[in-house]
């Protein structure tokens, strides 16, 4: 489980055996559903998930970048 989304109760719906193809429609569905306030804790959530685990830059940027667009 990508640790941008394991602390949401909705992380239960991603299971390790899905396809890539289910798992990103499935997130866009999460995060297109999100209010502004809530996108943007879920953004300080994916950038604190990225901290941890050390990765900043244009990974950060890029993984930002994703979720953004997302939202369209």
């Amino acid at each position: 489980m990508p640790a941008s989304i394991i602390n949401y109760s909705w992380s239960k719906d991603f299971t390790p055996e899905m396809s890539q193809k289910k798992w990103q429609e499935g997130i866009k569905a999460k995060v297109a559903a999100m209010d502004e306030d809530e996108f943007d804790l879920f953004l300080a959530g994916v950038v604190m998930a990225a901290s941890r685990a050390q990765m900043m830059g244009v990974m950060l940027t890029e993984k930002i970048e994703y979720f953004r667009s997302l939202r369209v």
